[in-house]
């Protein structure tokens, strides 16, 4: 399977590019005077992956059943598996064929039926993203490239139709085809779409109407998503559906990458103004339970957007404050709180990736555990790091953003993910964070002629510990928690 690549490439090849389309925005008219805003931290804080290195079967001696287990070692919980309805529903279904019951014949889920079965035997939990339409399902006129990507004007009601399908054979009551007597493992949670607001998933993103900018992608994805709403809940009302997760960049309409910043999409899917103010629109509102983001930062974790239409690592809150404003003019439903997830994001590194300007190991180490400390300062719930295991080379064309190498040798960031700790500013103090990868005592040590434990908590395996103190010094801290260490910070 293809798996979901936002459209920030490599960071070596894009800082200065990045930068200069966001100043070239920064000044857009209703937002010049919005703020990055941070909401209280997530209560829980869960990690998992995007790969497909699951799927693979043996390579280079490796089972999946040792790619699966790995993964139980770095602490995650969580494995996003991308469906392509392409895979599940290659033709369109045949005169009288059911459009919603899973045994219909234009249906093939017996690949997918294994990797969820794997997933979770392996104690780990599958978030299904479902994306890419076969070509029977796109719209017309559009262009051989943009019909390539299954992302031409996707029709919402065979959208809708699929959910249920999916739903409905993973809700814990459908049969096993392969195993008479024994059922389908439940998938609980189920993604609609892939970073709606890129062109190269949804298209067009934006269409000229009387002389007008319409923001068409928002508008499209607003009907996907209400249908596959309804048809999955249909399927299994407790299934719980995540929006696209939003990529972080953006352009003006019809110029550059072709990518809708990600608070006008929010805005326009969710019937709101620039002002926050509700708007006219079709449908009444959007339907999700969770909001998702791809917030990939072309810099440091810590570096917001320029533009405030945009919302990388740091600017979540762009995204937060305008789910706030839908739920108050009752334009997003269903009216109840909407947990956070970043469902994709990631940070190359050198070795093995030698491009210039690549993160070094020590570097992709550090910022991996900063991102995690700065998602749940901002509310995040679920973090999924892309990817487990490095791409297979060359690095110009794959990625290299894993904790392991692609020969299965950890790298540092795999200690950072597994066991990361943070110690960072926080007003007139100073914030010491992390995660426990063990159950029992975890002492924070401060390098003071030999180590000298600052403090001691005792946590469940995956965890988060947190004190804030105004005597933390600058210097050396790490973790110890049931004979492993964290990775030094330095503060």
């Amino acid at each position: 399977m293809l798996f979901c690549v936002a459209l920030v490439a490599p960071v070596a090849l894009l800082g200065v590019g990045v930068r200069a389309a966001h100043a070239a925005h920064a000044g857009h008219a209703g937002h010049a005077a919005r703020t990055r805003t941070v909401a209280v931290h997530a209560g829980t804080f869960t990690r998992g992956f995007v790969d497909d290195v699951w799927f693979d079967g043996t390579q280079d001696g490796v089972s999946t059943q040792t790619w699966l287990a790995n993964t139980r070692k770095t602490g995650a919980k969580i494995v996003q598996i991308e469906v392509d309805w392409t895979g599940i529903e290659p033709n369109a279904p045949a005169p009288g064929a059911s459009l919603t019951n899973p045994a219909a014949p234009q249906f093939d889920f017996s690949s997918l039926d294994q990797r969820v079965q794997e997933i979770v035997s392996a104690g780990l939990t599958p978030v299904l993203l479902v994306t890419d339409a076969p070509q029977w399902a796109e719209g017309a006129g559009g262009s051989a490239a943009l019909e390539a990507t299954g992302g031409y004007k996707p029709d919402a009601k065979a959208f809708g139709a699929l959910g249920q399908a999916l739903a409905t054979r993973y809700s814990g009551h459908y049969p096993n085809p392969a195993e008479p007597g024994k059922m389908l493992p439940r998938v609980r949670y189920i993604q609609a779409w892939a970073e709606a607001n890129l062109n190269i998933h949804l298209s067009p993103q934006w269409t000229r109407i009387r002389g007008r900018a319409v923001n068409t992608g928002a508008l499209m994805y607003r009907a996907m998503l209400n249908d596959f709403y309804a048809g999955v809940k249909a399927g299994d009302p407790g299934a719980v559906v995540l929006s696209s997760g939003l990529e972080s960049y953006g352009d003006a309409p019809f110029t550059g990458l072709q990518r809708t910043h990600p608070v006008t999409f929010l805005e326009n899917l969710l019937c709101l103004t620039p002002a926050l103010r509700r708007a006219p629109c079709a449908g009444g509102g959007a339907h999700f339970d969770v909001l998702a983001s791809d917030p990939y930062e072309a810099f440091s974790p810590t570096t917001p957007a320029v533009s405030p239409l945009d919302a990388s690592a740091p600017d979540l809150g762009r995204l937060t404050r305008v789910v706030t404003a839908a739920l108050a003019r009752h334009t997003l439903l269903p009216h109840r709180p909407k947990p956070l997830w970043v469902t994709e994001f990631g940070y190359e590194s050198n070795p093995p990736n030698t491009l210039p300007g690549t993160p070094s190991m020590a570097t992709q180490a550090r910022w991996l555990e900063q991102s995690f400390y700065i998602f749940w300062h901002e509310g995040v719930s679920v973090t999924l790091w892309y990817l487990m295991r490095d791409q297979a080379p060359p690095y110009t064309i794959n990625y290299a953003s894993g904790v392991y190498f692609y020969g299965g040798k950890p790298k540092p960031s795999f200690t950072a993910y597994h066991f990361p700790l943070v110690v960072m500013r926080q007003g007139t103090a100073a914030q010491a964070w992390g995660i426990t990868p063990v159950t029992g005592l975890v002492r924070v040590q401060f390098r003071d002629h030999g180590w000298r434990t600052v403090a001691s908590f005792r946590r469940r395996a995956g965890a988060v510990f947190d004190f804030t103190s105004k005597t933390l010094r600058r210097g050396q801290y790490r973790a110890l928690a049931g004979g492993q260490k964290s990775l030094v910070w330095t503060y």
